[in-house]
C-alpha cells in the first residue's frame, strides 16, 4: 500500500523510542506545520479585522473550514451547503461539551440524554455532573464484552418526548471498538432525537463520511487525532437541526455563543478569537487525509488504513508467536474490522503492563489505557465494563500505530515487549 511520503514528522526525530501511542496524540505532519508557520509570522492579523492585515488570516478559517468539511461529504454540491456547520474549538473536551449543551437548550422541555458506559470523560463526565446538578436525567447504555454498544438498547432507553441527545463515540480510543452510529442515526431520526458522535480517535482511519455515518446532527473532530497540532478541534453541526421538528435554538447562538460566550466569532456561534495557524494546520491535515492516494482512485486515509491494519496483525501476531496465544488475548471486537485498524488493545497475562511500559520506555513509547485519564496502576474502566479478566486486565497494553509506522519498527518494538514480558514470566513477577 502507497503510504505517502507527507506523513512525517514535521522535524527530524533523533528519538530512538519507537512510537506506538497515536491513540494518545499524533505527531505534526511536515505539510501541516509549513501550513501553519506564515500564520505565525507574516499573517499574524485577527481574521475579524476588516484591514489589510485581517484578509489573509480569515481566508486561510474559511479555506480551513471547507477542507474538515470535505472529510464528511465527498461532492461539491454537499460541500458548498456545509462549510458553515463546521465551528472551530480549543479542544475535542471543548466540542463535546458544546454538543451537548446545544442539544439540550435546544430542546426545551427534553431533558433527558442516553450515552455508553465506555465513553469518553468529555461526555461521561459532562452529563454526571449535569445530572447530579439536577438540570438533566441520564441513561448509560452498556456495552458488551466486545466493547459493542447495541443499536437495539439505545433505542430502549428512549423516552417518548423527553429524551433531547444520544450521544455515542464512534470509536473507543482505548480498545478500538466501532459503534453502530448509522443504526443508531436512524432510530434517533425516527424518533425525534438529536445525536452527537465524538469521531476523534475515527478520523483518517475509519470512514467518517455523513452518508456512511447515518447523517448524525453533531460530529467532533480534533486535530492532534489526526497530524494536526494539540489545541484545535472542531464541531460539525448539521443545518437546521437545533432549530426543527420542534426545536429552538439557544439564546445566544448564533450571535454571541453559548457555552463561551463573547465577540461573535465563528458567526456567532463560538466566542474568541481564532486561533488560525492552529485552525489552518487542522484543515491541512484533513486535506492530506481526503486527497487522491498514489493509485487515484481512493482517498488517501484508505491506504493509511490499510497499512496500519498490517501492521497491527504483525505485531499482534509476533506477540502471539514469542509468548504463547494462551497467554495474549485481544480486547474490545474480536473481528479485526469491527475495531480501529490501527489499535491493538492486547492482554498479557499475568504480566504488570505498568512496569513493562516504564521499563521499555525508552525504547518503545505505549500506554496501558487511555492518555486523557489514565490512573497509573489500577485496572481501566473500560477493561472493567468489557469485563476483562484480570489476570489479562492487569498486563493490558494499548499499542497504537500510525500511518508513518514502519514493519521494521514493528518487528523491533515486539522483540522489546516480548523479551521484557519474558522476563516478568520467568521472574513471577505477579
Amino acid at each position: 500500500h502507497s503510504i505517502s511520503s507527507d506523513l512525517h514528522l514535521s522535524v527530524e526525530n533523533t528519538n530512538t523510542c519507537i512510537y506506538l501511542d497515536h491513540n494518545g496524540t499524533t505527531p505534526i505532519y511536515a505539510p501541516v506545520l509549513s501550513e501553519m508557520m506564515p500564520y505565525l509570522t507574516t499573517h499574524f492579523g485577527n481574521p475579524s479585522s476588516g484591514h489589510a492585515y485581517g484578509k489573509e488570516p480569515k481566508a486561510a478559517v474559511t479555506l480551513a473550514r471547507r477542507r474538515v468539511m470535505s472529510l464528511l461529504v465527498d461532492d461539491e454540491k454537499s460541500l458548498k451547503a456545509s462549510e458553515d456547520c463546521v465551528i472551530f474549538t480549543g479542544c475535542g473536551t471543548e466540542s463535546d461539551n458544546l454538543a451537548i449543551e446545544l442539544a439540550l437548550a435546544s430542546c426545551g422541555k427534553r431533558k433527558h440524554a442516553i450515552t455508553c458506559n465506555i465513553e469518553h470523560p468529555a461526555v461521561l463526565e459532562c452529563l454526571k455532573v449535569m445530572e447530579k446538578a439536577g438540570t438533566i436525567e441520564l441513561s448509560i447504555v452498556e456495552v458488551n464484552d466486545q466493547g459493542m454498544v447495541s443499536a437495539d438498547d439505545v433505542a430502549k432507553a428512549i423516552k417518548p418526548d423527553q429524551t433531547a441527545l444520544v450521544t455515542i463515540m464512534l470509536a473507543n480510543n482505548e480498545v478500538g471498538s466501532l459503534q453502530p452510529i448509522a443504526d443508531i442515526a436512524k432510530i434517533c431520526r425516527e424518533a425525534n432525537v438529536l445525536l452527537h458522535t465524538d469521531a476523534a480517535q475515527a478520523v483518517g482511519k475509519v470512514s467518517v463520511a455523513l452518508k456512511d455515518l447515518g447523517h448524525p446532527d453533531m460530529i467532533t473532530i480534533v486535530g492532534h487525532k489526526m497530524g494536526a497540532p494539540k489545541g484545535v478541534a472542531a464541531l460539525y453541526v448539521r443545518k437546521g437541526c437545533l432549530s426543527e421538528r420542534g426545536r429552538c435554538e439557544p439564546h445566544g447562538y448564533g450571535s454571541c455563543g453559548l457555552a463561551l460566550r463573547g465577540g461573535g466569532q465563528e458567526r456567532g456561534r463560538r466566542a474568541g478569537t481564532e486561533n488560525v495557524p492552529y485552525i489552518a494546520g487542522l484543515g491541512k491535515a484533513a486535506e492530506l487525509l481526503t486527497k487522491p492516494s498514489a493509485g487515484g482512485n481512493t482517498q488517501q486515509w484508505m491506504c493509511n488504513a490499510a497499512h496500519m491494519s498490517q501492521l497491527r496483525s504483525k505485531l499482534l501476531e509476533n506477540l502471539e508467536t514469542a509468548l504463547g496465544e494462551e497467554n495474549v488475548s485481544v480486547n474490545g471486537p474480536s473481528d479485526p474490522t469491527a475495531r480501529l485498524p490501527n489499535t491493538l488493545s492486547v492482554g498479557l497475562r499475568n504480566i504488570h503492563s505498568g512496569e513493562l511500559l516504564k521499563a521499555v520506555s525508552d525504547k518503545v513509547a505505549a500506554s496501558a489505557g487511555s492518555a486523557c485519564h489514565a490512573s497509573g496502576g489500577s485496572v481501566s474502566a473500560v477493561l472493567k465494563c468489557l469485563h476483562v479478566p484480570n489476570d489479562f486486565a492487569r498486563g493490558t497494553l494499548r499499542l497504537s500505530v500510525g500511518p508513518g509506522t514502519s514493519m521494521e519498527e514493528i518487528e523491533k518494538a515486539s522483540e522489546i515487549i516480548v523479551a521484557e514480558a519474558k522476563m516478568q514470566m520467568d521472574s513471577d513477577f505477579i
